[in-house]
């Protein structure tokens, strides 16, 4: 485990390399219905949509709606799109996008003392983002949408646009790239990932180029160690919301996800060199 742990760490700066831009994408006005009724905020958002003129069929389905932080959040069903922002932090702030036909709940809590930032970059705020639904990791799959989102401050003097929203690998005890499709809207200052899992830790990281001066997530990242730590804190804090974030977090790496692919493929190559160096009898 140690030698596929390392694999992976020396991997991600070769894979970060590797990494297409983010798809600068013009993304379309949001209608913003603030509230934290459901029911009320679909009907107050597709009447805003609906006088809007030029607005696009879809965005007379969406809801916008403030979270706090460790809160348990409605997510309503009849695959209305609900985009849930959090209080904003050092440079931005959280948004997690929801759509499904079934509702669920949603909890976010802060874990105060990361695992470090990858090699060659810098963390956009000084904690990472631990995502909950009621009915754990199951639950998250097959949603209509799913996105996690970090939106620019407008005080923000921060170059964002080849920023990257990472996951935490347990296996790794490091935050890995490359997961789901990411797109930069320039128009709303917005990273936003398209993932097949919400469920999970997440940070927000720039190229350490492009943080230079900005004062960047300045005291975040204090060790793979302490990572470990606050994911175990978030997984006890998971049961009033029906799903744990150690469930979340042992998922992160499971079938499918990016996480899982590259430690499939590390540890295959490192089983061959080990077979090729053996000695024959």
């Amino acid at each position: 485990m140690k030698l596929a742990c390392s694999l992976v760490i020396a991997a991600q700066v070769l894979s970060v390399l590797a990494l297409p831009a983010p798809n600068k994408a013009g993304g379309a006005a949001k209608v913003s219905a603030t509230t934290t009724a459901a029911a009320a905020a679909t009907t107050s958002a597709a009447a805003e949509a609906g006088t809007g003129g030029e607005a696009g069929e879809g965005e007379k389905n969406e809801v916008v709606q403030q979270g706090q932080f460790g809160q348990i959040i409605q997510l309503g069903g009849g695959n209305i799109k609900t985009d849930t922002e959090f209080p904003p932090g050092t440079n931005g702030k959280l948004e997690v996008e929801f759509q499904n036909q079934q509702g669920r709940q949603l909890r976010v809590t802060e874990n105060r003392n990361p695992a470090a930032a990858p090699k060659g970059f810098v963390a956009l705020e000084p904690v990472s983002y631990i995502v909950e639904l009621g009915g754990g990791a199951a639950a998250a799959q097959g949603l209509t949408l799913s996105k996690i989102d970090y939106i620019q401050n407008a005080n923000s003097t921060l170059d964002i646009s080849t920023g990257q929203v990472a996951r935490f690998c347990p296996e790794a005890q490091s935050f890995v790239f490359g997961e789901g499709e990411l797109e930069f809207e320039a128009d709303e200052k917005e990273l936003t990932l398209s993932v097949t899992n919400m469920v999970g830790e997440w940070a927000v990281f720039v190229p350490q180029a492009a943080a230079a001066g900005a004062g960047a997530g300045a005291g975040a990242g204090a060790g793979a160690a302490a990572g470990e730590a606050g994911a175990g804190t978030g997984a006890g804090a998971g049961a009033g919301a029906g799903a744990g974030a150690g469930a979340g977090a042992a998922d992160a790496c499971g079938p499918g996800t990016m996480c899982r692919a590259l430690l499939d493929a590390l540890q295959q190559l490192a089983g061959g060199q080990a077979t090729a160096a053996a000695p024959k009898v």
